[in-house]
């Protein structure tokens, strides 16, 4: 008897690998619900981490009465529609960033799994767009990036190239420089300008993502970012607090789109040469 029932939980182990490592809706449908979770998760750190309150307790509350939140208040992306963007307890007004964190989730997971599958591809870019969606909450409200996150990626990024390497050392190591000569070239003209296009944190965070992701994907992800920067300054030049970008939406959006189109891009600009 338990050894049929071990054949059978092994069969069924063997069905539910093969059934998230391929391609399949239910699996996809799956994997859109991991992301809603992290976004969620992502949520609690964008607020709790600058105020240096526990990521585990209290579990979710009002921000506004301090109510918890039941579960069937809780659901990633739909709660905020079905409250029609107001709390339960109190009424109040939920912020714009919840239901469109938890969309980001969805959508970067989700797009994730469809293009590298059940990989380590899949989770090294898993993770670095979980990091930088929490950052970019960050920086849009308090303009700095937390040293402790961009180690955090720092670290995750240096054990996947030992372990599980996505490029040879020579390009990540290139690809770092170029981080840092093309965000400290940022970092200057905004001094000599007076203003705040960049900071250091900017200025780390551009080294780890080029250590990360190698100088061709760095190059385009940061052009990218900095189109996107350039038309968020000019549609809020009144209101920017001091002459300050929060670049790490930027970094985000630009990571996202060198995930999915940047090797495409750049066999496409290598014709030219060759």
């Amino acid at each position: 008897m338990s050894a049929t029932l071990a054949l059978a939980s092994a069969g069924l182990a063997q069905d539910a690998w093969l059934l998230l490592h391929f391609h399949s809706p239910l699996a996809l449908f799956f994997f859109f619900l991991l992301g809603g979770a992290l976004g969620s998760f992502a949520n609690v750190v964008i607020w709790r981490f600058p105020r240096k309150e526990s990521l585990l307790k209290p579990a979710s509350h009002c921000l506004h009465c301090e109510t918890p939140i039941p579960p069937k208040y809780n659901i990633p992306v739909l709660s905020y529609f079905l409250l029609r963007g107001r709390s339960a307890c109190c009424g109040q007004v939920i912020p714009i960033r919840y239901p469109v964190v938890e969309f980001a989730g969805v959508l970067t997971t989700g797009a994730l799994y469809w293009l590298y599958g059940l990989s380590l591809e899949f989770l090294f870019a898993g993770v670095w767009m979980l990091l930088l969606i929490i950052l970019a909450g960050i920086d849009l409200e308090h303009f700095r990036l937390p040293n402790l996150l961009v180690g955090l990626a720092a670290v995750f990024s240096l054990i996947f190239q030992i372990v599980a390497p996505q490029q040879d050392w020579t390009l990540a190591l290139w690809g770092a420089l170029v981080g840092l000569c093309w965000s400290g070239l940022t970092l200057m003209i905004g001094k000599i300008l007076k203003g705040r296009l960049s900071g250091v944190g900017d200025l780390k965070l551009a080294v780890v993502l080029g250590f990360a992701f190698g100088p061709g994907k760095f190059i385009f992800l940061y052009m990218i970012a900095s189109v996107a920067a350039l038309i968020y300054a000019l549609l809020r030049l009144r209101s920017l607090q001091e002459k300050r970008i929060p670049m790490g939406p930027f970094f985000a959006l630009g990571t996202y789109v060198a995930i999915l189109w940047g090797d495409e891009v750049l066999r496409w600009y290598m014709r030219f040469f060759y």
